[in-house]
């Protein structure tokens, strides 16, 4: 978080009492906006609910081999009657986003707000114990996909799913039957053709080059 850090955001954590706070986006069909506080708030053109007191997250951090271990969110005590509607919802590689921000005296005035890690939502599970459910996010950071082999192949389908309509890799199976003229040189110096079929144009070729 040290990396591109305002102004704004300096001057609230070094402040003599600090007033942090963390929200999460996740862009699903409903999207969630949720904030470890209470109340709303607004930033980044978005209305953040607070989750208060039912909700935990789990600190970014990395693996010693420095890839990241990506976040973990939970929220608790939401009624059951969301549960079918979360669970439709809930859908593995929806975008994730994490900011950090700082409040002023009142607790909802906002000071600096800072976005510090973004991937996508990895797993879901949801837990009904009768009158209310908790639901936990875990989602990985985009690093990970370095560590990802990108498999991309030469053919016609992939191309397609790709980019739809781009004809570019049509006739490549074609290719590996079609018979090429390669060039030689004889023993006076003069190039002449290599035939390699004897019939239609390539082989009138020859033959009239050999004249």
């Amino acid at each position: 978080m040290s990396r591109d850090i305002t102004s704004q955001m300096s001057d609230a954590i070094e402040a003599p009492v600090v007033r942090p706070f963390f929200a999460l986006w996740i862009d699903l069909p409903d999207p969630v906006a949720v904030w470890t506080g209470t109340g709303t708030i607004n930033f980044a053109g978005i209305d953040w609910i607070g989750a208060g007191g039912v909700g935990s997250l789990d600190t970014i951090g990395e693996e010693t081999d420095g890839s990241a271990t990506g976040v973990r969110a939970t929220l608790l005590d939401i009624p059951s009657e969301f549960r079918d509607d979360i669970a439709d919802q809930a859908q593995r590689g929806a975008a994730m986003q994490l900011w950090f921000g700082a409040l002023n005296e009142d607790l909802q005035t906002i000071t600096a707000v800072k976005r510090v890690w973004r991937g996508r939502v990895d797993t879901y599970e949801v837990v009904d114990s009768g009158n209310s459910i908790a639901v936990t996010v875990a989602g990985e950071s985009r690093a990970r996909d370095q560590n990802r082999p990108a498999i991309k192949r030469f053919t016609d389908e992939y191309q397609q799913r790709q980019y739809p309509g781009d004809r570019f890799f049509e006739y490549l199976p074609q290719m590996a039957e079609v018979s090429i003229l390669w060039a030689r040189g004889d023993q006076a110096g003069m190039s002449t053709a290599a035939p390699m079929s004897s019939g239609g144009f390539i082989g009138a070729m020859t033959r009239y080059v050999n004249t």
